[in-house]
C-alpha cells in the first residue's frame, strides 16, 4: 500500500498539500480501486487487536447493533466500541533513563502541527528532555531544508510525522551516519535504512480501515448494499485506509460494492464538502460513506443539507472538536474510529527512552497494541475540547518510566 512516486514532478504535486493537512491519522499509497463497483474522480468534476481492557460490571457498552447480517463484523465492532483503558505497553523500562536529551521534531506549518509539538513537549518534559520544533513549511524544498537543519543541530534524535522518506532520503542517510535515531509517525513506511522505527504506520491504517467497514456492516442487513468511500489522492495514509475498507468489504460482504470518490488534496479545506455532496447526489443508492479522516468532514453537513441529501451516514478516522458537534447533534456523522495523537506520540517518547536506556522497545513498534476506539454519540466524552482515547495515558507512561 505504499505510495511509489515516479518523478520529481509527480512527487511535488502529491506532497504539496500533504503537510498542510496536519498529517493526521491516522491514522492518515497507491491508487484506489473499487470492490465490485467503480471509482469516480472529482478532479474537474463535481460528481486487529484492541487494547481496551475490561470494564467494571454495568459499565460496558451494549451491542452496537441488535440486528445485522454480519455477526462477525458486529462482534469485532462491539469490542472496539469499548473505550480502551491501557496504552498498550506493559513492560517498564526497568533501567535508568538518561536526562538532558534534546530532540528535534520536524513540524509542518499549520496550527494542528503546533499541537503535535506541544504533545511531544509534555511527554519529553516528564523525562527532563527538551523538544525543538523545526517548521517544515508546506513544500518539498522546505521539508528537505527542515531535515537539513536537524543535521546541523546534531540532536539526540529526530521525530517526523506524515512525510514520505523520498523527500529527504539523503538527509536520512546522513543522520544514520551520525548515529542519530529517527522515529517517524503516520507514514506508509517500514523501519530500516536510517529510520529507526515507525509508529502509527501501515498496521494502523489497516486496523482503522477495518474498523470503519465493520461498524457499517454491524449496522446493516443489506448483503448487496453500495458503500461510498472518499479518498484524498496523494495522501498515502488516507489511501491506505480506504484500501483497508475495500478489502474488508470484499472479505466480509461479497455482494457489497464500494464506489470511491477520488478527491484532490487541494480540495480539503476548500470545496471538498461540495464535491462529496455532488457525489452522493449522483449516487442515491449509497447510504453509508467512509470519509478519509476528520478534517475531510469539516463543513460537510452544511453542504449535504444544501444539496438535499438527507439519508447519508458518515464514518471517518479520528475526531476533533470541529466535527464532534456533528455527532453530538445527529448531523450525519455516525462514528469515528482510530487511536489519538496523545498515545501515539507519548509512545514515541517511550521508545526513545528505552533506546537511550539500552532496553528493548519492540512493544512500542507493534501498532496492533495501540488503543483504538470506535466513538459514537452515546460514548462521545465531549464535543467542546480535544480528548485522548485513554483517560490516564500520562500516568501510565510515567509509571513505565519510573517518574510517577
Amino acid at each position: 500500500m505504499k505510495l511509489h512516486i515516479a518523478s520529481a514532478r509527480v512527487l511535488a504535486a502529491a506532497v504539496l498539500c500533504l503537510v498542510a493537512l496536519a498529517l493526521v491519522i491516522a491514522g492518515c499509497g497507491g491508487g484506489s480501486s473499487s470492490s465490485g463497483g467503480s471509482t469516480e474522480s472529482s478532479e474537474g468534476s463535481e460528481a486487529s487487536e484492541n487494547t481496551g481492557g475490561e470494564t467494571e460490571e454495568g459499565e460496558g457498552e451494549e451491542s452496537s447493533s441488535s440486528e445485522t447480517a454480519f455477526p462477525a463484523a458486529a462482534k469485532a465492532n462491539e469490542e472496539f466500541e469499548v473505550r480502551p483503558t491501557t496504552v498498550g505497553i506493559e513492560t517498564p523500562v526497568g533501567k535508568p533513563i538518561p536526562k538532558g536529551k534534546t530532540i528535534d521534531f520536524i513540524q509542518c506549518g499549520v496550527p494542528a502541527c503546533k499541537t503535535e509539538g506541544e504533545i511531544f513537549e509534555a511527554a519529553a518534559g516528564a523525562l527532563g528532555w527538551s523538544i525543538k520544533s523545526i517548521n517544515a513549511g508546506t513544500t518539498p524544498e522546505e521539508i528537505k531544508a527542515a531535515y537539513d537543519q536537524a543535521i546541523k543541530d546534531e540532536p539526540d534524535a529526530v521525530l517526523g510525522s506524515g512525510y514520505p522518506r523520498v523527500l529527504f532520503e539523503p538527509e536520512i542517510a546522513q543522520l544514520k551516519a551520525m548515529n542519530i535515531p529517527v522515529v517517524e509517525f503516520f507514514v506508509e513506511e517500514k523501519p530500516g535504512n536510517g529510520i529507526t522505527a515507525v509508529i502509527g504506520g501501515i498496521g494502523t491504517t489497516e486496523i482503522q480501515g477495518k474498523m470503519m467497514a465493520d461498524f457499517i456492516l454491524a449496522h446493516s442487513t443489506d448483503e448487496s448494499m453500495e458503500i461510498g468511500s472518499v479518498n484524498a489522492k496523494g495522501f498515502e495514509t488516507v489511501t491506505a485506509t480506504i484500501e483497508s475498507v475495500q478489502k474488508t468489504f470484499e472479505e466480509e460482504c461479497s455482494g457489497c460494492s464500494v464506489k470511491t470518490l477520488e478527491a484532490p488534496l487541494t480540495s480539503i479545506g476548500k470545496d471538498l464538502p461540495q464535491r462529496i455532496a455532488s457525489f452522493l447526489t449522483a449516487n442515491p443508492g449509497i447510504e453509508w460513506t467512509t470519509v478519509g479522516y476528520n478534517d475531510m468532514v469539516t463543513g460537510l453537513p452544511t453542504a449535504l443539507k444544501g444539496a438535499g441529501v438527507e439519508e447519508a451516514k458518515l464514518t471517518t478516522v479520528n475526531i476533533n472538536k470541529s466535527i464532534a458537534p456533528y455527532m453530538a447533534n445527529g448531523e450525519y456523522l455516525e462514528a469515528t474510529m482510530g487511536t489519538s495523537f496523545y498515545e501515539v506520540y507519548w509512545r514515541g517518547i517511550d521508545l526513545l527512552a528505552r533506546l537511550f536506556a539500552g532496553a528493548e522497545y519492540a512493544e512500542d513498534e507493534d501498532d496492533s497494541t495501540l488503543p483504538y476506539w470506535t466513538i459514537t454519540a452515546e460514548s462521545l466524552p465531549t464535543s467542546e475540547e480535544e480528548f485522548p482515547v485513554v483517560e490516564d495515558y500520562e500516568a501510565q507512561f510515567k509509571k513505565l518510566w519510573g517518574v510517577e
